[in-house]
């Protein structure tokens, strides 16, 4: 792939360089993108931390990141690499701390991009402080992760937060899922074989499964999952992004705002439950052992296994069932989609399509690659996370009041109703 963008410096701001984000998944992703010259001339990350540590002391830590990646830390590149690496320290609240990285990016007038690797408390911090910064202007973009909110209510903020201060179009929320290569494949393979959309409806099809099993248990991640549980950790992103690549109309992909409006006008139409309907098509479990990991509370209500069964109240698929359930400790790693045709015929689609050396690496190179070069296609939506939410929430509603009594599974079992 030629260097698209060798006439267009890109700088990337960020916040929270030092942390978990950076070290597993931005660093390693930027190094492999360096490495296939698929950066543009004069690029160059700029990481923002309160770690008292120097310039130098910084490219240290991001050589340290590199002993777990053996390919990157034997790579001669890599000293060449960290010379595009330079530090500013302070605190998100002091206004120091902008003022110090305004003088670093002035003179430069390119495209910026300031990716918040920090827990969404600190937003309304970081965005304030810029805009009295003065480093927000129709040159500069975010990169926010997700989850946007941790309920419908949170997302509205988030949301509010993030337009008073940028456009849509400046705004690329990360959901890593969306760059997957599966993902990928799952969108030529409907869209791309038009003999298929004569069949592709509930006139021919009779069910649909989406599934995330994770064969390994929460390890470390235990206080992280407490705070939200497997609903909203892979339901309302992951799985609701597959269930629309699955059933969503398309004509054509003119750009990746047509894509991801057509994700929002499909999830718009989910039918939604009230908290007490929600015990005829929802389950839970928690495997057991579980409650013993780091973090979590000893009676802990939180579900690692969910199962809900949704329906389109209008469209090619209204009507039909559609099944996402996800799960940690599951008998084996499984990421697909099965459509259930009704003359018997079962297609199994792989999401997860190769087994990778580094996980997280091959997405997060697209995803910086396609903010980058400005595509928006594989970024959530605002509509998209608003409409995820509002059918997520009444679900999540149900589990905390036990409308649906958590169950139990052994650790690499799959969960029966009756547990």
């Amino acid at each position: 792939m030629a260097n698209r963008y060798s006439k267009d410096p890109i700088s990337l701001v960020v916040f929270g360089a030092t942390g978990d984000l950076m070290a597993r998944k931005i660093f390693p992703s930027l190094f492999y993108l360096y490495k296939e010259k698929k950066l543009p001339d004069g690029f160059r990350v700029i990481g923002v931390s309160r770690r008292d540590i120097s310039e130098e002391g910084f490219r240290e830590k991001i050589r340290e990141a590199a002993d777990k990646f053996d390919e990157i830390a034997k790579d001669k590149r890599l000293s060449g690499f960290l010379k595009l690496f330079y530090f500013v320290k302070g605190y998100f609240g002091d206004r120091y701390t902008y003022e110090d990285l305004k003088r670093v990016l002035e003179g430069h007038d390119h495209k910026i991009f300031f990716y918040l690797a920090v827990t969404p408390k600190f937003y309304k911090t970081v965005l304030e402080n810029m805009k009295k910064g003065g480093l927000i202007h129709r040159n500069i973009f975010l990169l926010v992760e997700k989850p946007i909110g941790l309920d419908l209510k949170g997302a509205r903020e988030v949301e509010k937060l993030l337009s008073k201060y940028f456009k849509e179009e400046q705004i690329y929320r990360v959901d890593h899922y969306l760059a997957k290569s599966g993902m990928d494949a799952l969108f030529h393979f409907r869209f791309k074989k038009k003999y298929l959309e004569k069949i592709w409806s509930r006139e021919f099809i009779s069910g649909i499964e989406l599934r995330l099993w994770e064969e390994k248990d929460v390890g470390t991640r235990g206080e992280f999952y407490e705070s939200v549980g497997a609903l909203r950790d892979v339901g309302q992103n992951h799985l609701l992004t597959m269930l629309a690549y699955a059933t969503m109309d398309f004509r054509s992909r003119t750009s990746g705002e047509v894509v991801r409006k057509a994700r929002a006008k499909l999830l718009r139409t989910l039918k939604i439950y009230n908290p007490r309907q929600t015990r005829h098509f929802a389950y839970r479990a928690q495997y057991k052992g579980y409650r013993k990991a780091k973090g979590v509370k000893r009676d802990s209500q939180i579900e690692t296994f969910f199962r809900v069964l949704a329906f389109l109240g209008s469209g090619n698929f209204k009507g039909v069932p559609i099944s996402i359930e996800a799960g940690k400790a599951m008998p084996e790693n499984k990421k697909e989609m099965i459509v259930k045709f009704k003359d018997g015929i079962n297609i199994i689609f792989p999401i997860e399509t190769h087994s990778v050396k580094y996980q997280y690496v091959e997405e997060y190179k697209k995803i910086l690659a396609s903010a980058f070069a400005g595509d928006d296609s594989i970024f959530l939506g605002r509509n998209e996370v608003l409409a995820a939410w509002k059918f997520i929430d009444p679900i999540v509603l149900a589990f905390r009041k036990n409308l649906i009594p958590l169950r139990f599974y052994e650790p690499n079992t799959y969960p029966k109703a009756s547990g």
